[in-house]
């Protein structure tokens, strides 16, 4: 062989592992998920919520089933959802007795926390951005929140 075909190949592979090199180092970081104010949905008899603005729409069956609620018995009912800056969903609902932490996958949102707000069923709940905290208040309480649970 001669020498230009080994410096053509040369010249190739070098390229190559520079390109592939340069394309997985590409790190944005410090990003600020939050959404400042709560996203307020209401669901459907199938349990669906979804949300213009945002462009969400999913369902709600597994939630409700965690949480003993018939789907019919839901419908009209408002769903509450923040995202924190760490970039996890924040979901309740009047009726409930948790607060559901969300991660989101490839087209899924993956429970990452259940979190057991003491003393009645949640009644009226609002979100607020608190950063680094999401705080829920349901009337008179009020729960200061982090992905993995209450905070005092």
């Amino acid at each position: 062989m001669s020498k230009n075909v080994f410096l053509k190949i040369g010249i190739v592979v070098s390229w190559g592992l520079l390109l592939t090199a340069c394309g997985s180092g590409l790190v944005i970081q410090n990003v600020d998920f939050s959404q400042p104010i709560e996203t307020v949905m209401e669901a459907d008899s199938q349990a669906n919520v979804e949300d213009m603005r945002n462009g969400l729409v999913f369902n709600l069956s597994s939630v409700l089933d965690s949480e003993g609620i018939n789907a019919n018995d839901f419908a009209g009912t408002s769903v509450h959802m923040i995202r924190n800056h760490e970039g996890f969903y924040f979901l309740t609902a009047p009726g409930f007795q948790n607060v559901y932490v969300f991660s989101v996958g490839e087209s899924e949102m993956k429970k990452e926390n259940k979190i057991r707000v003491n003393g009645d069923r949640i009644a009226n709940p609002a979100f607020n951005q608190r950063n680094p905290l999401v705080q829920l208040v349901d009337g008179s309480r009020t729960f200061n929140l982090t992905k993995d649970g209450i905070r005092n």
